[in-house]
């Protein structure tokens, strides 16, 4: 809740400030040269039961305030019971104005908070409201039980996501986000000069972090928690936890498989619906919906439990409906957290592209400690040898028996040495592949052409090119669809000797298109 402030108060809140600035002022730039528009606030906050307390926050047009999603991300973090906080470390990302670390400290006596934030305009107002709320109306500090002030046990740091921690080596029990989803990435934001005197626009772009982040979640808004949970893997305690609220727009499936596939296992502690703003833009997420079978979830208004999908929001929308979406928080500890920590500890240096992909997330319970200590193992060899597993021609024999027996042993496929093949990369594998069979047409799928030579790619040589003198070490290749009936009907009229091709993913889901894609090449003889 909010009132206004009287003027005993905002005298004193001025009091505050300039010792703020005494904690603040020392190499980095204070705020003396920037006019800031700005409110003072006062938050009702619910500390246990029948416990409550009020902050007094100062907000700023270039930081994110206490929406409705920061102040549901704080219910669900009050759903985490935790008797033993008093000594424990906790980073909040994205901490805005820092609200939910001051509140953090205030409810659980923690013996660290960090509040941590890319926005560096951000991070004053947050020391500045660590003050408003760490002293009193005579600008005195106040003390807890134990003879602490929020003083000491929160800190505010500019740190992109975990880096502050991860340069540091601050290892933590707790990591807590509200942390944006975004839609529409912008890649330039993010490549500007962050500045103390930035505009207003640009550090509330910067808030949102809007650039892609490389990973699959990318395409679901999703790709800076699934860095976030990738970070905090290196820094999380064993046993620690992590709690973050995520919009259910992309699907509940989707949202939970971003922390199952990484290696952890999920609770869910607290679930409502949020308006979806009318002027926000969904036709993102109606363009995905039409490209591949996946449906997003929204509610019509914020009653029922039948959700529709993205097209039927946005017609409903247009037409001055309401809709909403669910917001969940999600607790979320490392499943066999020894291995997994020093699975990735392995993996880190050099191996990023297999660290992104892998799949940790186990249908079968009983094995999945047996599993994991094989690809713990597995990750061994692979540094221990890092010249040796990509050995011509086909990779080094013990590396390609361990997979097979993996295969086998866990995935039913009877598989020898013989059936493996190890390159360092698939762009490698296919180039060698077309190098060996030196074919006069192959055709590639045009998600796979990307690293192949371009002289290969800029031929013309089609008609009569079995008679044409190629260059050496030149392939003619032709970039193709995915697509299978796209695909057959390319192999069928153009007859190529060689085809590299990947599956669609709703082609994967039956082996009817492979069939198909083998019986159009067995027919030409490719």
């Amino acid at each position: 809740s909010s009132h206004e402030i009287s003027t005993q108060r905002i005298l004193t809140a001025a009091i505050k400030l300039i010792a703020v600035r005494e904690k603040i002022g020392h190499g980095v730039h204070t705020l003396e040269n920037v006019t800031i528009n700005f409110s003072l606030l006062i938050y009702q906050l619910l500390l246990g039961f029948q416990q409550s307390t009020k902050l007094t926050m100062m907000e700023i047009p270039s930081i994110f305030t206490p929406v409705d999603w920061s102040f549901a991300f704080y219910e669900g973090l009050n759903q985490h019971q935790d008797s033993t906080s008093r000594d424990k470390t906790y980073a909040e990302l994205g901490c805005g104005n820092g609200w939910i670390s001051i509140a953090l400290a205030e409810k659980l006596s923690p013996l660290k908070v960090y509040g941590l934030d890319i926005n560096p305009r951000a991070i004053k107002i947050a020391w500045i409201n660590l003050y408003l709320n760490a002293l009193d109306d005579n600008g005195l500090p106040v003390y807890d039980r134990e003879g602490k002030t929020l003083l000491d046990r929160v800190e505010f740091h500019e740190s992109d996501l975990l880096s502050y921690c991860i340069d540091n080596k601050i290892e933590l029990d707790c990591i807590v986000g509200c942390i944006p989803q975004i839609l529409n990435p912008n890649p330039e934001a993010i490549s500007k000069i962050m500045t103390e005197n930035s505009s207003e626009k640009f550090l509330y772009s910067l808030s949102n972090y809007c650039a892609l982040q490389g990973f699959f979640e990318d395409q679901f808004g999703l790709g800076l928690i699934a860095r976030a949970v990738e970070e905090g893997r290196a820094v999380i305690k064993p046993m620690g936890i992590m709690i973050f609220n995520i919009g259910g727009r992309p699907g509940q499936g989707v949202c939970e498989r971003l922390f199952l596939r990484r290696g952890f296992h999920i609770s869910k502690l607290w679930q409502t619906k949020i308006m979806q703003a009318a002027d926000t833009d969904i036709s993102a997420l109606v363009e995905i919906e039409q490209n591949s079978p996946h449906p997003f979830e929204f509610f019509m208004d914020l009653v029922g439990d039948q959700s529709v999908s993205a097209r039927t929001a946005q017609a409903y929308m247009k037409s001055g409906g309401r809709v909403s979406h669910a917001l969940s928080v999600y607790s979320c500890q490392l499943h066999k957290p020894i291995q997994v920590k020093k699975l990735f500890e392995i993996l880190k240096d050099g191996f990023n592209e297999i660290s992104s992909s892998l799949d940790l997330s186990f249908d079968n319970d009983s094995v999945a400690a047996e599993k994991m200590a094989f690809l713990v193992y597995l990750a061994s060899f692979l540094k221990e040898n890092k010249s040796n597993p990509c050995e011509p021609p086909f990779g080094c024999l013990n590396f390609r028996n361990l997979v097979a027996e993996f295969m086998k042993s866990y995935y039913n496929i009877p598989s020898t040495s013989d059936n493996v093949a190890v390159f360092p990369s698939r762009a490698v594998a296919i180039e060698i592949s077309l190098r060996l069979f030196s074919p006069a047409l192959a055709i590639v799928d045009e998600h796979l052409t990307r690293h192949l030579p371009k002289q290969w790619l800029t031929s013309s040589a089609i008609e009569g090119r079995a008679d044409c003198d190629r260059a050496k070490d030149t392939v003619l290749v032709i970039e193709v669809p995915r697509q299978s009936d796209l695909l057959i009907e390319l192999i069928r009229k153009l007859k190529p000797q060689v085809v590299v091709t990947g599956m669609a993913k709703f082609e994967a889901i039956t082996s009817a298109a492979l069939v198909n894609i083998l019986s159009a090449t067995r027919d030409v003889g490719s």
